[in-house]
């Protein structure tokens, strides 16, 4: 796997432009286990910015080495040009949130929001503006003698936020927040959690391995996979033009090909596709689920132009709330996925001989 420049597409101007935390080298082993490997990052004040990968790809562990949780294995660790690498957690200007909230179940809400403010000896009357701000910010002020056992997941959820951000922390670091909670909860708190940000602007790393999440919060997100940075780069060139196999598959669950490109052909499956591309001789070729067409004999597709036609058999259907997910076997056995618009085409059995259809424009031609 190629490993992707680190240039930043967050278009920041001015102060913005400047990174809040940089990262130089990083490394972590576990005994003889390299958990990461290299790591060099850049995140800029007011980013909001996602750590985004499978299970055991390091995405928790480089959190837990900025929260200071963990110690590297090698590496520069600087927040606005400080070493904080040498600092205790409760040192490094950073805010927490975790999955399981963490909040003090013998304190209100507006207790459990003041602590760090107390800690770090704000007078009262500071204290009690910041706390009646952050309320005023996450919807709790009518919450704020309850204690947390009285309180609903998301409500909990936002009450770690607030305190998380009341002593206005450098970055505001997230690990895996809306995990414990139900999707139409995690939907409502995807939206708030935005809101939260663009009315502070903290700076914010985020990580998850829900790759919706990621799309809707994220000024750009960084693909980890095995310890390093498989992709990095805003939601939208990440979906819309993945740079290797890894990327495409897991952020936009494209289907990957293997194909060959010389003099601007691409073979692949026996057939020459005109694409426009820089790269020669082997590549991959990714095509997302919804740019692919399906062609049955109950319902024969029509269209004009070149089209890579793939025979195959389907294999099952599923409704996936507004869009049909059908799952496909080509003639080599290897499985591809289409996804439609409900009513957009006629029925499919298991079993059905098909045709997929898929137009020069709806392939990412990749180097690997």
């Amino acid at each position: 796997m190629s490993t992707p420049t680190m240039t930043d597409t967050h278009t920041t101007t001015g102060a913005d432009a400047v990174p809040s935390l940089r990262i130089r080298g990083l490394s972590k082993t576990f005994g003889e286990t390299e958990v990461l490997t290299s790591i060099d990052l850049d995140v800029k004040k007011g980013e909001f910015l996602t750590l985004l990968g499978p299970s055991g790809s390091g995405k928790t562990t480089l959190l837990r080495i900025i929260a200071g949780f963990e110690t590297a294995s090698g590496g520069e660790l600087l927040l606005d040009g400080t070493d904080i690498s040498v600092l205790k957690p409760s040192e490094r200007k950073l805010g927490m949130v975790f999955q399981n909230y963490a909040l003090f179940p013998h304190l209100t809400v507006a207790e459990n929001i003041a602590y760090g403010l107390k800690v770090r000896k704000y007078d009262r009357g500071a204290l009690r503006r910041r706390v009646d701000h952050m309320l005023e910010v996450v919807g709790l002020g009518h919450l704020a003698a309850r204690k947390p056992t009285q309180l609903s997941g998301g409500q909990q959820q936002r009450v770690a936020l607030a305190r998380a951000l009341a002593y206005e922390p450098e970055i505001l670091l997230m690990d895996e927040p809306l995990g414990a909670l139900d999707r139409s909860l995690r939907l409502q708190m995807e939206q708030e959690i935005k809101q939260v940000h663009r009315e502070t602007g903290t700076t914010v790393i985020y990580v998850t391995h829900d790759q919706e999440e990621a799309l809707v919060l994220s000024d750009r997100v960084a693909i980890m996979n095995q310890g390093v940075f498989a992709g990095l780069d805003t939601p939208m060139n990440l979906f819309t033009r993945p740079e290797n196999s890894f990327v495409a598959r897991f952020f936009s669950d494209s289907n990957v090909l293997d194909a060959t490109l010389a003099d601007g052909l691409l073979q692949i499956a026996g057939q020459e596709i005109p694409v426009e591309s820089p790269l020669h001789g082997d590549v991959k070729v990714a095509v997302r689920p919804a740019r692919a067409a399906l062609s049955t004999a109950a319902d024969p597709a029509t269209g004009e132009g070149p089209a890579l036609r793939l025979p195959a058999v389907v294999h099952e259907a599923h409704l996936l709330g507004e869009t049909e997910q059908i799952g496909l076997r080509r003639e080599d056995g290897t499985p591809f996925t289409v996804r439609r618009p409900v009513g957009s085409g006629g029925p499919v059995h298991e079993g059905d001989q098909a045709t997929i259809i898929v137009p020069p424009a709806g392939m990412t031609v990749m180097a690997d």
